[in-house]
């Protein structure tokens, strides 16, 4: 039986990736708590496939680096379709990450962003500027 997944959002993959954001340390902080789970095999890292593009060389075979053990949740255009149809109330970026999450079954995010603590079904360890980023 495979263990929950934790989605990691678009924002904090890009403060994980990139040093100069001012939220780097707190994400890494998080980051390192849920890869202790991820080690005890307690839990799954996966992201948006569209959110990790940007961040890893797809040309290589190789998974290197803060991103390796995250798994990806690819996009399809049926996945576009309906995040397409729910943008009038919500940016894309937001209705993909919430299509993905309701098709894979995800209940659990760590973001940046409190646009998803909105959301009853989301149990969402937002990381502010104030978090010690850790539960």
């Amino acid at each position: 039986m495979n263990p929950p997944q934790i989605l990691i959002e678009r924002t904090a993959i890009d403060a994980l990736c990139n040093p100069d954001n001012e939220r780097h340390t707190a994400v890494a902080a998080a980051y390192l708590a849920l890869m202790d789970e991820f080690e005890d095999d307690q839990l799954l890292l996966v992201a948006v496939s569209d959110h990790l593009r940007p961040y890893r060389a797809w040309n290589t075979l190789r998974r290197r680096g803060p991103l390796a053990a995250i798994d990806s949740l690819n996009v399809g255009r049926q996945h576009r379709r309906a995040a397409n149809r729910m943008t009038d109330a919500v940016a894309f970026n937001h209705a993909l990450t919430l299509v993905m999450c309701q098709r894979h079954k995800v209940t659990r995010m760590l973001t940046l962003d409190p646009y998803f603590t909105t959301y009853d079904d989301l149990d969402v360890q937002l990381v502010g500027e104030t978090d010690d980023a850790r539960r």
